[in-house]
């Protein structure tokens, strides 16, 4: 039944986002309990592709892209979560990330970057490669801090996690608690990553053997999980095993019981053996310390049935089966998995070796670019703090120079009262002299600003007919210009016109008529005398001559209607269909009005005429066509003419030929835009639009 159910939620998903009218993409939830079933994730990743495929068939707009490139990030989602073809997410993930680049969309880079780090990571443990892309995160993220600070949990999430994994679990704790302090603005985010972010600040404390803040730790995830309407048993199968684990180091068997036993369940539901194996096994340490040695053994034996691959549980078993036989005093059942668990050991040790390596690469890698990160922050805060010492040593220089200024003032204006005082005594006997010198300057003063004001006058009145007239002058010799241009306009014409009657008439006068004297003169030879060979050729070397001579004759027509720079295009058009309609190949129809809406320039005309002329040529020489349509529509402020046919359709040597390159000239030439593409009906469409 669950498979009919899924097959049907995807089908009404494609149904659903079949078309993006509405702009609707959204993606169907990935249900991690059956990330282990092959059928579900494959119908999950075929939905997506048969998705992206439709999106091909859209002309590209910015919700085209955007959805296109929703679809890639959930194809690599999903890969990665179905726990099966791992290597996917890195091809998927850089195609979604060149994709963003190129659409300069910031999301969805930080996206991919989130997806290649998490492989780097999880899947090929290159710690050094995933803390290089979180750094670069780090660095596209605060390009927009106000926009993207969203993401800044996640990395530091991922930079706490593979802290956990080399050991350095200090660090983990810095950026774990970074990461939960930044969760809360991510308000779409399921609070079932904030119990994620819990179980890993508790694996890290407990890596330093601060074991009570690992409980405490471990115990608020589990709550937050339990406050969850619905929650993966996957998340609740880890959280339980690590409170387990969590138990058994501090000696509490009977609540590392109760919550191992819970995690075996939880495996056993989601039918996860190697995981389920670890569980076993610490259950197994669990009854090992209340001294039930039966079910220890027990316990052991079934993690070594379900796991012949991991050590750690491996070895965790191996020496509960020792001491459990030990204690049995079953020497020989102890003796032989003693040797078992010192082999095994051996194995781990080199495997401990190989990842302790990458760790060491990756403690010196991380150093680096936390190094050269900081320095880089250290160098911008210096940069600002540069710029503001410079504008405070300017405010301060400004304001020294404003009191300097002050005090100048005051010390001048005490001078100068001194001054005013010293002349006042003297000033009596001078003051009648001095009021009757300033009354002369004022008006002479007076006099001058009149004589300024004048010559002010006249020189504006100079510039201003001088530009009058330089303008009447520009102005007439604009209006002889557009008359010449008028007369070379027609003269083109009329030159282009006397040359296609010219070859027109070569035609018609010459090569017709010596087409017409060598089909006489093949028609005197008697044909009943001829073998039946040479009497075959014959008969086929006339039909040639008659079709040379009937082309020649069209040719010479078709190359200047003589209504055309009489009459409306409309009629010339007419006269085309009719003669095209001659030859029998292709059925030509004209639609449209019988008249000319609008009077047209005898260029434009001649050009029209022409451009039909060389479409409807095309489609005769390369269509293969039934039917052709000539549709002439007269719009409000256009005219549009579209040639369509419903043949072979088009192909490279026809989209780059000579023929449509003159097209294009010509109607640039009389300022209308030519598109040509395909039918969607087959055939070719070919328009002309001219405003």
């Amino acid at each position: 039944m669950k498979p009919f159910l899924t097959l049907m939620l995807l089908m009404g998903w494609l149904a659903i986002s079949g078309s993006l009218q509405a702009q609707s993409y959204d993606t169907p939830p990935f249900n991690f309990d059956r990330s282990t079933d092959g059928v579900y994730v494959d119908s999950l990743l075929h939905a997506t592709r048969v998705r992206l495929a439709g999106l091909d068939r859209l002309r590209p707009t910015p919700t085209v892209d955007t959805a296109r490139m929703e679809y890639l990030h959930f194809l690599g989602y999903v890969h990665y979560s179905g726990r099966a073809n791992r290597d996917s997410v890195l091809v998927v993930a850089n195609h979604l990330l060149r994709l963003a680049v190129r659409k300069k969309n910031v999301k969805f880079q930080i996206k991919a970057l989130l997806q290649i780090e998490r492989y780097y990571r999880e899947v090929a443990s290159n710690y050094p490669q995933a803390i290089q892309v979180n750094y670069d995160l780090l660095s596209l993220v605060e390009t927009g801090p106000d926009k993207f600070d969203l993401y800044f949990w996640r990395i530091y999430r991922n930079l706490g996690h593979i802290s956990n994994m080399i050991g350095e679990y200090g660090e983990a704790v810095t950026y774990l608690q970074k990461s939960i302090a930044w969760f809360g603005r991510d308000k779409k985010i399921d609070p079932i990553h904030l119990s994620d972010l819990h179980r890993s600040l508790a694996s890290a404390y407990k890596g330093q053997q601060q074991i009570n803040k690992a409980e405490a730790h471990f115990l608020l995830a589990w709550n937050l999980l339990n406050q969850q309407p619905s929650v993966p048993v996957s998340n609740k199968a880890f959280l339980t095993n690590a409170i387990g684990q969590v138990y058994n180091s501090q000696q509490k068997f009977t609540q590392a019981i109760q919550y191992l036993t819970q995690s075996v369940a939880y495996w056993g539901q989601l039918n996860a053996p190697l995981p389920q194996a670890d569980a076993l096994a610490d259950l197994s340490l669990a009854y090992l310390g209340l001294c039930r040695y039966s079910e220890a053994i027990a316990a052991a034996q079934d993690a070594l049935v379900k796991n012949q691959k991991v050590y750690a549980p491996r070895l965790t078993a191996y020496s509960v089966l020792v001491s459990a036989y030990e204690q049995q005093q079953d020497w020989k059942s102890a003796f032989m998995y003693q040797r078992l668990y010192e082999a095994t050991k051996s194995e781990a040790q080199q495997a401990i070796n190989q990842t302790e390596s990458l760790r060491t690469k990756a403690k010196f890698d991380r150093d680096r670019l936390e190094t050269a990160y900081r320095q880089e922050r250290l160098l911008q805060q210096q940069r600002y703090q540069n710029l503001a010492k410079q504008a405070e040593i300017d405010r301060l220089s400004s304001s020294f120079k404003t009191n300097e200024l002050r005090r100048l003032a005051q010390t001048n204006a005490l001078k100068n009262q001194l001054e005013r005082q010293q002349l006042t005594a003297g000033a009596a006997q001078k003051q009648a002299l001095q009021q009757a010198t300033i009354k002369q300057l004022k008006i002479d003063q007076q006099a001058t600003e009149r004589i300024l004001l004048l010559v002010g006058i006249v020189l504006s009145s100079v510039v201003g007919l001088l530009l009058l007239y330089y303008s009447f002058k520009l102005r007439r010799t604009n209006v002889a210009l557009r008359a010449k241009n008028s007369e070379i306009q027609l003269a083109l014409i009329k030159g282009q016109t006397l040359e296609r009657k010219r070859v027109a008439t070569e035609l018609h006068d010459r090569v017709s008529s010596l087409l017409g004297a060598t089909k006489m003169t093949f028609q005197t030879i008697d044909s009943a005398v001829l073998p039946p060979r040479d009497k075959k050729l014959y008969e086929n070397s006339l039909d040639l001559l008659t079709d040379a001579a009937t082309q020649v004759r069209e040719l010479s027509h078709n190359l200047i209607p003589d209504q055309l720079l009489q009459q409306d295009l409309s009629v010339s058009l007419m006269g085309l269909v009719k003669k095209l309609n001659q030859v029998g190949k292709t059925e030509f129809m004209l639609n449209g009005e019988s008249f000319d809406k609008r009077p047209l320039t005898q260029e434009v005309k001649f050009n029209l005429y022409v451009i039909c002329l060389e479409l409807c040529t095309n489609i005769l020489r390369h269509a293969n066509a039934q039917m052709a349509h000539i549709e002439l529509v007269w719009q409000d402020t256009s005219v549009v003419i579209h040639v369509s046919d419903d043949g072979v359709g088009l192909n490279d040597t026809l989209q780059d030929g000579f023929g449509l390159a003159n097209i294009r000239e010509r109607a640039e030439t009389i300022g209308a835009q030519f598109r040509m593409e395909s039918d969607q009906r087959g055939g070719t469409k070919a328009s002309i639009l001219l405003p």
